[in-house]
Protein backbone atom coordinates (compact mmCIF):
# COMPACT_ATOMS: atom_id res chain seq x y z
CA UNK A 1 0.00 0.00 0.00
CA UNK A 2 0.99 3.63 -1.01
CA UNK A 3 0.93 6.04 1.33
CA UNK A 4 -1.29 9.05 0.66
CA UNK A 5 0.64 11.85 0.51
CA UNK A 6 -0.60 15.20 2.32
CA UNK A 7 -0.89 18.76 1.82
CA UNK A 8 2.34 19.40 3.34
CA UNK A 9 4.32 16.57 1.66
CA UNK A 10 2.54 17.95 -1.69
CA UNK A 11 3.55 21.56 -0.70
CA UNK A 12 7.29 20.92 -0.05
CA UNK A 13 7.21 18.93 -3.92
CA UNK A 14 5.98 22.22 -4.71
CA UNK A 15 8.23 24.65 -3.22
CA UNK A 16 11.34 22.42 -4.77
CA UNK A 17 10.23 22.36 -8.04
CA UNK A 18 9.88 26.19 -7.64
CA UNK A 19 13.57 26.53 -6.05
CA UNK A 20 15.04 24.28 -8.80
CA UNK A 21 13.23 26.87 -11.84
CA UNK A 22 14.42 29.68 -9.81
CA UNK A 23 17.92 28.41 -9.64
CA UNK A 24 17.75 27.20 -13.82
CA UNK A 25 16.16 30.87 -14.76
CA UNK A 26 19.17 32.72 -13.14
CA UNK A 27 21.52 31.01 -15.32
CA UNK A 28 19.45 31.54 -18.19
CA UNK A 29 19.72 34.79 -17.38
CA UNK A 30 23.70 35.32 -16.73
CA UNK A 31 23.68 33.45 -19.85
CA UNK A 32 21.60 35.43 -21.75
CA UNK A 33 23.29 38.41 -20.36
CA UNK A 34 27.11 37.43 -21.57
CA UNK A 35 25.12 36.10 -24.72
CA UNK A 36 24.11 39.63 -25.70
CA UNK A 37 27.60 40.79 -24.66
CA UNK A 38 29.32 38.17 -27.40
CA UNK A 39 26.61 39.30 -30.00
CA UNK A 40 27.78 43.37 -29.33
CA UNK A 41 31.39 42.71 -30.12
CA UNK A 42 31.00 42.44 -33.79
CA UNK A 43 29.03 45.60 -34.33
CA UNK A 44 31.46 47.34 -32.48
CA UNK A 45 33.95 46.15 -35.02
CA UNK A 46 31.94 46.91 -37.77
CA UNK A 47 31.67 50.53 -36.32
CA UNK A 48 35.28 50.97 -35.68
CA UNK A 49 35.97 49.58 -39.12
CA UNK A 50 33.72 52.07 -40.92
CA UNK A 51 35.58 54.77 -38.95
CA UNK A 52 38.76 53.93 -39.22
CA UNK A 53 38.20 53.56 -43.03
CA UNK A 54 36.33 57.31 -43.06
CA UNK A 55 39.65 58.51 -41.04
CA UNK A 56 42.21 56.29 -43.10
CA UNK A 57 40.14 56.00 -46.47
CA UNK A 58 42.31 58.03 -48.69
CA UNK A 59 45.45 56.04 -47.58
CA UNK A 60 44.25 52.50 -47.77
CA UNK A 61 43.17 53.30 -51.33
CA UNK A 62 46.23 54.62 -52.74
CA UNK A 63 48.19 51.62 -51.24
CA UNK A 64 45.57 49.22 -52.89
CA UNK A 65 46.53 50.81 -56.21
CA UNK A 66 49.88 50.95 -55.97
CA UNK A 67 49.61 47.23 -55.50
CA UNK A 68 47.41 46.63 -57.83
CA UNK A 69 49.40 48.88 -60.80
CA UNK A 70 52.58 46.90 -59.80
CA UNK A 71 51.33 43.39 -59.92
CA UNK A 72 49.62 44.50 -63.31
CA UNK A 73 53.36 45.80 -64.24
CA UNK A 74 54.78 42.65 -63.32
CA UNK A 75 52.49 40.67 -65.20
CA UNK A 76 52.37 42.64 -68.36
CA UNK A 77 56.44 42.31 -68.23
CA UNK A 78 56.49 38.82 -68.01
CA UNK A 79 53.92 38.54 -71.04
CA UNK A 80 56.33 40.67 -73.03
CA UNK A 81 59.58 39.58 -72.12
CA UNK A 82 57.82 35.55 -73.07
CA UNK A 83 56.72 36.76 -76.53
CA UNK A 84 60.03 38.06 -77.23
CA UNK A 85 61.75 35.19 -76.50
CA UNK A 86 59.75 33.95 -78.96
CA UNK A 87 60.20 36.08 -81.22
CA UNK A 88 64.00 35.38 -80.95
CA UNK A 89 63.75 31.87 -81.04
CA UNK A 90 62.02 32.00 -84.55
CA UNK A 91 64.36 34.86 -85.80
CA UNK A 92 67.28 31.97 -85.34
Amino acid sequence: MTKKPNEKDKLDTIVWHLERMDKRDKLRTWGSFFKGLMSIIPVIAFIWGAWYFSQHGDEIMAKIAKQAAEQAAEVTKQGTNSILDRMKNLGQ
